[in-house]
């Protein structure tokens, strides 16, 4: 699993990217460091994460796990599935949503077609 930096939307680009500045209702922004969720999320991209949506099946979500964050697609059912979209990574049952921190609802590239809204 790739470590993954929280940093408030404000901060993307400057020395101090510890998210301290946040607080936890505030969106904020992350970098896609890995290609576990490609070909929907590709390294580079900058994801925003609102920590204020409850997440519901088919959402990306973002979740804490052994000091790791990772991106991952959410399935609730009788269970609660966080799935990768790339084959290569495994899937991870949780038992409930409190470490998730939050919901993506935005994407964006280094080029304007890469930009997505996310509802």
């Amino acid at each position: 699993m790739s470590e993954i930096k929280k940093i408030s939307i404000n901060q993307i680009g400057t020395s101090d990217n510890s998210g301290e500045n946040c607080s936890a209702s505030e969106p904020f922004a992350l970098r896609v460091l890995d290609s576990s969720m490609s070909p929907e999320f590709e390294v580079d991209h900058i994801i925003i994460i609102d920590p204020s949506i409850t997440p519901k099946t088919g959402d990306y979500v973002l979740y804490e796990t052994n000091n790791s964050l990772i991106l991952r697609e959410i399935k609730i059912t009788d269970k609660i599935v966080l799935k990768a979209l790339n084959s290569s990574f495994k899937e991870l049952t949780i038992e409930d949503t409190t470490s998730v921190l939050g919901v993506v609802t935005q994407r964006s590239g280094k080029r304007r077609k890469f930009h997505k809204k996310y509802n």
